[in-house]
């Protein structure tokens, strides 16, 4: 571990484009830790909270389909950086809504954009890690994960020193523009050779379609604590304020050390593996937090959680990168596709679920499609 992470902070490339996968994060984890102050602020049930929730990964179906056409049109250094620059953008946009419908659509815009640099930089990873012939994934999706401890972190003390959504919001866009601007030159000529043959747009199908499924279970769970951990400790578990957004960062803190640990253990234990004892891990944590409901302990479960989600994604998206007869971007764009169906039933189902029932049911659910990845991963053979 320690030599390859040795080896991806001396170049610039692979460091930059970890920076970006900060960025994207840091953006993600200040969001998450402003959800109940939006929620309360409108208004809203946990069910009409859920709903609202659907803008996001409604806006990034919309433009996932074709972001292999955008990557392979615009090229794919320039998509990172004008993607990554309208998406902090769309940051503030979440908070000054005084709607359910303005919040809605704030939240298309944050998942219309937020897809495209997703996409844009997992594809630039992919690129970047076939040109240095070392693997850098894993480590570039521990460097998402360092930023969304971060921003989930800070963004808990803003809560706590109960600073405006705004100002707290702004504050992150200026420094994640400022970060942008200093990478902007080494990633902005990143260009993808393709084949003649290549797909450009993503519909995903044969192995594409399995690795797709998984990405679906997978991205439910992330959604999920992601969307409902603060409001979980807040509502259910009646935590500290200081502790509200604790439960994430400490989700992104374990998914660091696995992520940043991931390009190693890949090639010595295999993706099947680390798809299944990652997701058992992670229902272990997911367990926890639904059984020993006082705030250490679910913000410990959570944690273990993120140490089994860590490697998960990052196999997928390597794989889907490596399929042959299509681009990088598109590969990873029919992945994505799929997967963030998962954010699309997710949260309105787990706000209904909270709402007729209770969240921890909602919970449960998610529990059950982290169970159902450790069994088909037993079935499905990895590029």
């Amino acid at each position: 571990m320690a030599q390859h992470l040795k080896y991806f902070f001396t170049h610039k490339l692979s460091i930059f484009i970890g920076l970006v996968f900060t960025c994207n994060s840091l953006l993600f984890g200040s969001w998450i830790t402003r959800i109940p102050d939006v929620k309360d602020s409108l208004g809203l049930s946990e069910a009409e909270l859920g709903l609202a929730l659907l803008g996001a990964p409604i806006g990034a179906l919309m433009i996932m389909p074709i972001s292999g056409w955008i990557i392979a049109r615009l090229q794919m250094g320039r998509t990172v950086i004008f993607g990554s620059i309208l998406h902090a953008a769309s940051l503030p946009l979440l908070v000054v809504a005084d709607s359910f419908w303005m919040l809605v659509g704030a939240l298309v815009i944050f998942g219309y954009t937020n897809a495209i640099m997703d996409i844009s930089m997992n594809a630039a990873s992919a690129v970047i890690e076939r040109k240095l012939k070392k693997p850098i994934m894993s480590t570039c999706h521990g460097m998402w994960s360092i930023g969304a401890m971060i921003g989930a972190g800070v963004g808990s003390l803003f809560v706590g020193y109960e600073t405006a959504p705004l100002t707290h919001l702004t504050l992150v866009v200026a420094a994640v523009v400022v970060i942008l601007i200093i990478v902007s030159g080494a990633l902005f000529g990143i260009k993808e050779t393709r084949n003649l043959g290549d797909k450009v747009f993503a519909f995903p199908k044969g192995v594409l379609l399995l690795l797709a499924f998984l990405a679906f279970c997978i991205l439910i769970g992330e959604g999920a604590i992601a969307d409902w951990s603060a409001v979980y400790m807040k509502e259910v578990i009646q935590s500290d304020p200081f502790l509200t957004g604790i439960a994430y960062s400490g989700f992104a803190l374990l998914m660091t050390v696995g992520r940043l640990s991931g390009d190693a253990l890949i090639p010595k234990f295999g993706k099947q593996k680390l798809l299944f004892f990652g997701s058992i891990i992670a229902s272990i944590g997911l367990a926890m937090a639904i059984i020993f409901q006082q705030q250490y302990v679910v913000i410990a479960g959570f944690s273990l959680a993120g140490l089994g989600f860590s490697c998960l994604v990052p196999v997928l998206f390597i794989s889907a990168a490596n399929v042959p007869g299509y681009t990088s971007g598109t590969g990873i764009a029919a992945v994505t596709t799929v997967g963030y169906a998962g954010f699309l039933v997710g949260p309105p189902f787990i706000g209904l679920l909270a709402e007729y029932y209770s969240l921890t049911v909602g919970l449960c659910f998610v529990l059950f499609s982290i169970l159902l990845v450790s069994v088909l991963s037993l079935k499905i053979k990895f590029n």
